[in-house]
């Protein structure tokens, strides 16, 4: 009996490891709780965090390690909770999931927006976008308001021109504009409807209905140039591709045709 016991334990281990299924947890605390999860996707996704990592931890003690214990968790300050769980559903999704395709509401995809983009996290900031850009999905539809609001925190060029577009279109006053976007969008905004109603080409038929066409897009990239540049300075760092304007016909911004 003890000879069988020594070849099963040498079997053991000797056995190879298989890194996919192999997984090396880390403990988070963030707010006031605790997250014990693999490393795996926080070094795959983010450099951040991959470089956090690359610390050799002691040998045969990793406990004591910053992140090897409940009593020695890695803090993570100054984000919530409920952000950081959502994210962990895109990283790491349940099998219900998967097998019941189960949907993040608006709110969690936001958060998964908001912290994908502040690690660096590329591959999720594009899934978190694609998500919240699918108008089927009644409840993750974005107003234009919420539109024009991430695009300026999470530099989204694409969300910023629609949100805007929208705005042109809608029939609000300054007060409420003011109130969604603040007084100069406001009043950038109202200047690109009046220049719109006296324009025959950004009407249909001889009506007073704003519709999208050329000149509204030349009026509102004009309106908003540089905030615009800056926004899309910004979001090429996320890897979206660089893309030329081709003139007033075709508005593009940081390989997104409006």
């Amino acid at each position: 009996m003890a000879e069988e016991t020594t070849e099963t334990l040498a079997e053991t281990t000797s056995a190879g490891r298989v890194e996919e299924f192999y997984w090396d947890t880390v403990v988070f605390k963030v707010e006031n709780s605790l997250f014990k999860v693999p490393r795996d996707q926080f070094i795959a996704q983010s450099e951040v965090f991959a470089g956090m990592f690359l610390v050799p931890r002691p040998v045969g003690d990793e406990q004591s390690a910053e992140g090897g214990s409940d009593s020695n968790p890695i803090v993570l300050e100054g984000y919530k909770a409920d952000d950081f769980k959502a994210l962990l559903k895109v990283l790491y999704p349940s099998s219900s999931m998967v097998t019941q395709r189960e949907d993040l509401t608006k709110s969690e995809l936001a958060s998964v927006l908001r912290l994908s983009t502040i690690w660096g996290m590329n591959k999720i900031r594009s899934h978190a976008i694609k998500q919240l850009s699918i108008e089927s999905l009644a409840e993750a539809v974005l107003s234009p308001t919420e539109k024009i609001t991430l695009a300026r925190e999470h530099r989204i060029s694409k969300w910023f021109f629609q949100g805007v577009t929208s705005l042109v279109k809608d029939n609000l006053s300054l007060d409420d504009l003011e109130t969604s976007v603040g007084i100069r969008t406001a009043y950038r905004i109202l200047g690109i409807k009046l220049e719109c109603n006296s324009c025959s080409q950004c009407r249909r038929g001889g009506s007073h209905t704003i519709i999208l066409g050329s000149p509204m897009k030349k009026l509102i990239r004009d309106a908003f140039e540089d905030e615009i540049n800056e926004i899309v300075k910004d979001e090429r760092q996320y890897g979206v591709e660089e893309d030329a304007d081709d003139g007033e016909d075709n508005c593009k911004f940081g390989g997104i045709e409006w």
